[in-house]
């Protein structure tokens, strides 16, 4: 009797999965594909959910944002916390580069049609 209530729980979950995977759109299904953008000796920077920029473009301003941030700024923080879980911008361009902070995608730069999302462990938005 086990071995058979164990047989119809596991078809259950196999019609379960398939009418979902019918249901939902394939894009829906499919996650955004990840580019690393480090340089040798270089972590944490990476770029994803492109639109209409190159993943040579999109990695090259990361690594720009990157070095702003350590390098070229002193210590300039990307963010400010306002508020327990509310990163807030401190610039809004770079490099004629619009930033945001999505709640889907986390930090965005924008220029025109073009976009992508930027994350890795030199951009993490934390306001915990």
């Amino acid at each position: 009797m086990r071995a058979g209530l164990l047989a119809a729980v596991a078809a259950l979950a196999a019609a379960l999965a398939t009418s979902l995977a019918l249901a939902l759109p394939a894009s829906s299904l499919a996650l955004p594909k990840l580019y690393e953008c480090q340089h040798p000796m270089i972590t944490g920077q990476e770029a994803y959910h492109l639109v209409d920029v190159s993943p040579a473009t999109a990695c090259k301003t990361v690594r720009e944002l990157a070095a702003f941030v350590h390098n070229g700024a002193k210590g300039y923080k990307l963010y400010r916390c306002a508020g327990l879980g509310k990163p807030v911008l401190v610039i809004s361009q770079l490099d004629g580069w619009k930033l945001q902070i999505s709640r889907r995608y986390g930090l965005v730069m924008s220029r025109g049609g073009s976009l992508f999302a930027v994350t890795g462990t030199d951009f993490p938005l934390n306001c915990t």
